[in-house]
């Protein structure tokens, strides 16, 4: 740190920060030409540049404070070098802390307008540099133009409250900035400026207690860079809490998808009110090279006029107040093996009952979604047709209103919206088994028939390259055990799947005709595989699967069913 003496007028290095006592200058730039900078602090004229005013006065009043040294941005930084940069900046918010009091020049302010009416319109309040300014200080004196002090910001503390959208706690110190959620902190740097874009994201690490690396040039990315840096600091989900305005959501129809983090601060805009909920749950989740990895429960919601279809929602565990009963989340869809992408960027997801979550497992957030480069003013959205480009391969089932898909394996691979399997660039892992439960409509209630259905090679258009089997549960309890405690434990291929099936003697029927428990009835079940296009869901052709059964009561009126060998060559690899 470097501090500018008041008595030499020299610019000095302070090795420990801790032990020097110093005032601190909160303004605004004006021409960079005409600020007086560390390297011209060595030149004979420096004084003669527009902004040594401003050293000058910062240096008199620090002195009438009793204080021998000032740090003005300007002059105490070495910005040729991009090391001292970074340190400076990665430390400022601390050094305004720390400062024994901080003046904050309006050079924007006639000394005859009211500061309590006048302080809304100063360019002072709009910059992103001056936030951490205002809050990390405990002590500011406000001046105008004329360098007359209008106010401290103890007097000040309502006007600025309400200008600023922060809470009279954090400006008093009085409540700490780690129990802020990070959404709402976000908003307050919504509708600031900064000269370079990466400064969007710089300004706020003191105020997200973060370090990083400032590489000028990265541009937007910085943001991104800062959003990990927050999630790999504190597990608060409100960071996925933002959304766009609908005035630049232009001509687009449809659905629409995009990553989970932020383009900019400005989509935080409407979290000023955002709080945690008073007993959230502890959440993991990570930065990977996938996107956000997370062992979250997803929640499933069902969508109305859509019977066994769910939306998943991310719960954020935070409330648009403290006594809402209302909590908040953001709609996701699956786009690949516990895969999701962000669901409608404009909205927040509020509901009030309780939602079924999904088991907990690992999961990936996408930050961006893949695919041909996209025009900046969409935001990085994409519609459905672009969405299905992520979806190479798909299984759609449909099943009648009596019968129940119990238990799905791979559930990563199982997207609960559409209803079907899913690969994207691995067509050899187009295998899945499902559970399938059917409560008959006749007099006897107890009439619930469990039955097992296993598929592979749907990935391919040829039909004779799909094989599948209805299995009666309770007569193969055994086999279905052990493949199931098999399968449990990862992701495999439909070679692997066959193999097991194989081996464990499953047979391989096309239909399946069972007795009903206490009864003389049969329930025949049948399965009509189509080729099917949807360019909401996939981007290619894909097999849907209209199950459907039939009540015989007569074994001797059964269709006959004939056994099939599975052809395990097919799937070698």
């Amino acid at each position: 740190m470097r501090v500018l003496n008041i008595k030499t007028g020299l610019v000095e290095g302070v090795r420990n920060p801790l032990t020097c006592k110093y005032a601190i200058l909160s303004h605004t730039w004006g021409d960079e030409e005409e600020e007086v900078s560390f390297s011209d602090m060595k030149s004979p004229d420096f004084k003669a540049k527009k902004g040594y005013e401003k050293i000058e006065m910062a240096s008199k009043l620090a002195e009438q404070d009793g204080l021998s040294y000032v740090w003005i941005d300007t002059c105490c930084i070495d910005r040729s070098s991009s090391a001292e940069l970074t340190e400076a900046i990665n430390s400022m918010y601390r050094w305004y802390e720390r400062s024994v009091v901080c003046y904050a020049y309006l050079s924007d302010i006639p000394p005859h307008q009211p500061l309590d009416l006048s302080l809304q319109h100063s360019r002072w309040v709009t910059r992103g540099w001056t936030l951490q300014e205002l809050i990390a200080p405990k002590k500011v004196y406000f001046f105008d133009m004329n360098w007359n002090r209008r106010g401290s910001k103890e007097d000040l503390i309502e006007e600025l409250s309400q200008i600023t959208k922060i809470s009279r706690q954090v400006l008093k110190h009085e409540q700490p900035l780690s129990d802020v959620t990070v959404a709402q902190k976000m908003s307050w740097a919504a509708g600031r400026q900064t000269t370079r874009v990466e400064d969007q994201a710089y300004c706020l690490l003191g105020i997200f207690d973060v370090n990083m690396p400032l590489l000028y040039g990265e541009e937007e990315k910085a943001f991104r860079r800062l959003q990990y840096e927050i999630i790999g600091r504190t597990a608060d989900l409100s960071i996925f809490a933002w959304s766009l305005p609908l005035d630049i959501r232009k001509d687009e129809e449809g659905r629409l998808y995009c990553g989970v983090l932020a383009a900019s601060p400005n989509a935080f805009a409407e979290c000023t009110t955002l709080s945690r909920l008073p007993h959230r749950i502890h959440r993991d989740f990570s930065v990977s090279n996938n996107g956000i990895r997370t062992q979250i429960h997803v929640l499933s919601y069902p969508i109305p006029g859509k019977r066994g279809a769910y939306a998943y929602v991310l719960p954020l565990d935070c409330v648009e107040d403290a006594e809402a009963d209302t909590s908040l989340g953001i709609l996701l869809r699956k786009c690949g093996p516990d895969i999701f992408v962000r669901e409608d960027p404009y909205t927040l997801f509020r509901h009030k009952q309780s939602l079924e979550p999904n088991t907990p497992r690992a999961r990936y957030l996408l930050t961006e979604l893949p695919g041909p480069d996209l025009q900046k003013d969409l935001y990085g959205i994409y519609s459905s047709r672009m969405f299905a480009t992520m979806r190479q391969h798909v299984l759609q089932i449909r099943l009648p209103p009596e019968v129940e898909l119990w238990s799905v394996w791979p559930w990563s691979r199982y997207d609960e919206e559409d209803n079907l399997f899913l690969v994207s660039g691995e067509p050899r892992y187009d295998g899945g088994t499902i559970r399938l439960r059917v409560t008959l409509p006749i007099p006897n209630p107890g009439s619930i028939i469990d039955c097992m259905f296993y598929a592979v090679g749907w990935s391919s258009l040829e039909f004779n390259s799909l094989q599948y089997s209805f299995v009666n549960y309770r007569e193969h309890n055994a086999a279905v055990g052990e493949i199931d405690a098999q399968l449990s434990a990862g992701d495999y291929t439909r070679h692997h799947l066959l193999y097991v099936l194989d081996a464990e003697r499953v047979p391989r029927f096309q239909n399946a005709a069972i007795k009903v428990p206490g009864t003389n009835l049969f329930i025949y079940l049948s399965v009509e595989p189509t080729l099917r296009r949807d360019a909401s869901i996939c981007c290619n052709e894909f097999w849907r699967f209209t199950f459907s059964y039939k009540i015989y009561y007569k074994y001797e009126d059964v269709p006959a069913i004939l056994p099939l060998e599975w052809a395990v060559q097919y799937a070698k690899e």
